[in-house]
């Protein structure tokens, strides 16, 4: 596996070689989209386009279709391998585009879904997406640490104020969150243990929401 963490080279081959899948990607962007709709403020019957920047493998498309049917799907990846999956996997429901975060084309919404913690500069990107649409939602890990080897910025409510005014939330989400038996045992168990044993308590993993309101009114190019 290539070491040059988060380049466009170590994406490629993450995803080239199938280590992406192997290591349950798939399965936690589904779980990731299918926890985030219900608080995305946007109607049903939504109509406008919707771009998925850091799209993977495109496993949030069938999740944005189900939700909102009449909305113009578009996903954006740094990876042309993934993109190429992308396009014979979910080509009839959205367009598939190779690109960083300058490729994004103008849109109604733009969704960055678990992205931005692996970017450095991710608050200037942040800025370029809100240039390109109406409605921008970051998604990303509340409150992380120790970080993921792959994540380089851990984020409170604070985070993105240098940018103005904005919503947020904070969640649990499939994929990221746990749940049920590994919620009593990993967490709530292992925490008395950790703390008897002199050492700091773990928390729940949790999902921050932020959403900002774009600058311009989207046009599309």
């Amino acid at each position: 596996m290539n070491n040059n963490i988060n380049t466009k080279e170590y994406w490629e081959e993450r995803f080239s070689s199938g280590d992406w899948e192997e290591k349950g990607g798939r399965w936690q962007t589904k779980s990731f989209a299918k926890g985030q709709v219900s608080h995305l403020k946007i109607p049903r019957d939504f109509a406008g386009a919707i771009v998925d920047f850091g799209c993977g493998l495109g496993d949030a498309a069938q999740v944005y279709k189900k939700a909102f049917p009449g909305a113009e799907l578009v996903g954006v990846d740094i990876s042309q391998a993934a993109i190429d999956m992308c396009r014979k996997r979910y080509g009839s429901m959205a367009t598939f585009i190779q690109g960083d975060y300058q490729a994004v084309p103008c849109a109604d919404v733009i969704i960055a879904s678990n992205v931005l913690e692996h970017l450095s500069g991710d608050v200037e990107i942040a800025r370029n997406l809100m240039l390109r649409c109406d409605s921008l939602y970051i998604i990303v890990p509340y409150k992380e640490w120790p970080l993921s080897p792959e994540h380089v910025n851990t984020y409170d409510e604070n985070y993105y104020s240098i940018l103005g005014a904005y919503d947020w939330q904070i969640f649990t989400c499939k994929g990221w969150s746990q749940r049920g038996l590994e919620l009593w045992y990993h967490v709530y168990f292992k925490n008395i243990h950790r703390l008897l044993s002199g050492g700091q308590a773990c928390r729940r993993g949790m999902q921050i929401m932020f959403h900002l309101k774009g600058s311009v009114s989207a046009i599309r190019r």
